[in-house]
């Protein structure tokens, strides 16, 4: 059965008026479609080329206010964007099924894994299918299936990588495994979906990398999570937090604050904002926004 969600909301269409209006707007496995006042537009997912949730663009600003889902669709050679207010919970809840329903199925292109721990392996691409499911990514059909949590997304950047002879846009997606940061390159088609998928991974690694930057944690703070890193990302031996600090004690306690590394059974672990940091600053730097 294919789930539909269906919302009363406010919709504002630049196209269609400049003022929002108040309309009926529905998910369902055919796409999404509005409909309210002089409001009446639909696309089917074939025709959805970009999918958003934030804050309100600029071109929506003074009419929408709060979380804003930006969905942009294209027929018949125009281009007609969708600007659709509600709750975040809600509005997270709709683009996570929409980003599944364009994602799922489409043909893919993987070099699983194309680095382990920072050193490049000499995998070739392999044909196979995405697949995204609640809260996974993964890709089937290729030698070494791939099936990662979303959680454990610490890096997506985009890159140009050698496929079929020729230089094709990718994404490369690091995660963590077994305590060590792992990449994987995937090349979609049709290439277009790539903006796509670099949105929908960003969805959590985004947020915790703007915590990153607002955090701007000082170089001991790096060396100490870098050596942490090194030990599989969990030690017992407090030696690493006593090499940067005088006082490991209150030094632990400020990362743990931080929410860079967590205590657990005398453990000090990296906690996934750890993980983003050497991810960063030790594996490798992260590329631009996809």
């Amino acid at each position: 059965m294919t789930r539909a969600i269906e919302l009363s909301t406010t919709v504002l269409c630049p196209s269609v008026s400049a003022e929002p209006s108040q309309a009926q707007f529905r998910l369902d496995g055919a796409g999404v479609a509005v409909e309210g006042g002089q409001l009446a537009e639909e696309a089917g997912l074939d025709e959805i080329f970009d999918v958003r949730l934030g804050r309100p663009p600029q071109a929506a600003t003074g009419a929408l206010s709060g979380t804003v889902l930006t969905i942009g669709f294209e027929r018949g050679g125009q281009r007609v964007v969708l600007f659709i207010d509600g709750t975040e919970s809600t509005l997270d809840r709709v683009s996570g099924l929409l980003f599944r329903r364009l994602l799922d199925g489409t043909e893919a292109a993987a070099c699983h894994p194309a680095t382990i721990g920072g050193r490049v392996t000499e995998r070739r691409f392999d044909i196979g299918e995405l697949r995204v499911t609640p809260g996974r990514i993964g890709c089937t059909g290729i030698r070494q299936p791939l099936n990662v949590e979303l959680e454990a997304v610490v890096g997506v950047s985009r890159a140009e990588k050698e496929l079929l002879g020729r230089q094709e846009p990718s994404v490369h997606l690091r995660y963590v495994r077994q305590g060590v940061v792992v990449g994987v390159d995937l090349s979609l088609n049709p290439p277009r979906k790539l903006n796509l998928l670099g949105r929908y991974l960003r969805r959590r690694y985004g947020r915790l990398r703007r915590e990153l930057r607002e955090l701007d944690p000082p170089a001991p703070v790096v060396r100490t999570l870098t050596r942490l890193y090194t030990h599989g990302g969990r030690t017992e031996s407090r030696s690493v937090l006593a090499q940067e600090s005088a006082d490991p004690a209150t030094f632990l306690e400020e990362l743990i604050e931080n929410d860079l590394v967590t205590l657990d059974g005398g453990e000090v672990r990296l906690d996934m904002l750890g993980w983003v940091l050497v991810a960063e600053r030790a594996v490798g730097v992260d590329g631009s926004d996809s």
